[in-house]
């Protein structure tokens, strides 16, 4: 998992892997007040971003994801949303809901070490396929939150070094 703000990519740019860069790159270069929610192409259905509109909710509310075939940006446009995040460590409890592969998700309800990370308009949070994560949560009273997800097929990250 990583945490970043878009005042500082143009620094952190140089240490990124070049898929993560594309991504990135496209996030702080969109003007997001002409797209609406919905899906839209970076590059075909290997990276591609989604743009929606949510209420936040509290932990109890919201079940966990973890995806298998795609890595996650996540990038607040506006509002006050906190994601619960763990990473993978030996056996997860059983799935609430099993994998779904049109989905690429299996979601859970309690995790295990699960860490509240408070994200702010201009932050992104890139998560890797082995880092379970919980959108769209409040630590206070639920809150309009717009924000944008990269979807990141894990395939264009190997065989590059």
């Amino acid at each position: 998992m990583i945490v970043g703000h878009r005042n500082h990519w143009e620094t952190e740019r140089a240490f990124a892997h070049p898929v993560v860069r594309k991504a990135i790159d496209y996030l702080i270069s969109t003007d997001f007040t002409l797209l609406g929610p919905g899906q839209y192409p970076i590059q075909g259905e290997d990276i591609f971003a989604r743009v929606m509109e949510l209420t936040t909710r509290s932990k109890e509310e919201q079940l966990a994801e973890k995806h298998e075939r795609f890595f996650d940006i996540h990038y607040l446009l506006e509002g006050d949303e906190t994601i619960g995040w763990s990473l993978r460590e030996g056996d997860l409890p059983s799935p609430a809901e099993p994998y779904e592969l049109d989905q690429d998700a299996a979601l859970y309800g309690d995790i295990p070490s699960e860490t509240p990370i408070r994200l702010t308009p201009g932050m992104y949070m890139v998560l890797f396929p082995e880092d379970i994560h919980r959108p769209g949560l409040t630590m206070r009273e639920p809150g309009t939150v717009r924000k944008v997800v990269v979807k990141i097929n894990a395939g264009l990250f190997q065989g590059t070094d």
